[in-house]
């Protein structure tokens, strides 16, 4: 399986897959919230990872220390070989820790595209399925700010995290 992988920071990087996982949601792990995803937990179990999630299309992994994280991204490019070549039935992530989910995904995959035109994004809440958002730098006031908080917020939010239902700005 050839995985495309992208830097974000020292010890961050995302591994995008080119099939995508028999997974429904994100699954999340931190030091503080294990998740019982044998693939996650296997990641996990090394100590090298800080938070990890997982979805159908790619794996967000960031190490304890920048020195970890080639360490990091081996083990996980083998366990995620593993659960592909096994086929398992979908999985289905428990709704927990929504809000560092949509943290992650804001800043991974979201907040790429914004910086691109001198923008971000950064999430105000998170409350029954509505996730509130506040645009920032060239984004905040642009007349094409409502567009992409349908097309490209709330969209990707949807697709990776089926608890959210909507995306608003505030």
């Amino acid at each position: 399986m050839v995985i495309e992988e992208k830097n974000i920071s020292p010890n961050e990087t995302l591994l995008f897959f080119p099939t995508p996982l028999p997974i429904r949601g994100a699954f999340y792990h931190s030091k503080d919230t294990p998740e019982s995803l044998p693939l996650i937990q296997n990641i996990a179990d090394t100590s090298l990872a800080q938070t990890l999630l997982l979805t159908a299309d790619f794996i967000y992994l960031q190490s304890n220390a920048p020195a970890e994280l080639e360490d990091l991204t081996a083990l996980s490019l083998a366990e995620i070989d593993d659960f592909a070549a096994s086929a398992p039935t979908p999985q289905t992530a428990p709704e927990q820790q929504t809000t560092e989910k949509i943290r992650i995904i804001l800043k991974t995959v979201i907040a790429p595209y914004l910086q691109k035109d001198g923008g971000d994004i950064e999430l105000v809440s998170f409350d029954n399925g509505i996730v509130s958002v506040h645009f920032l730098g060239k984004c905040h006031g642009c007349p094409y700010a409502e567009k992409t908080l349908k097309n490209r917020v709330e969209k990707n939010l949807i697709r990776y995290l089926p608890e959210v239902r909507e995306a608003v700005l505030v």
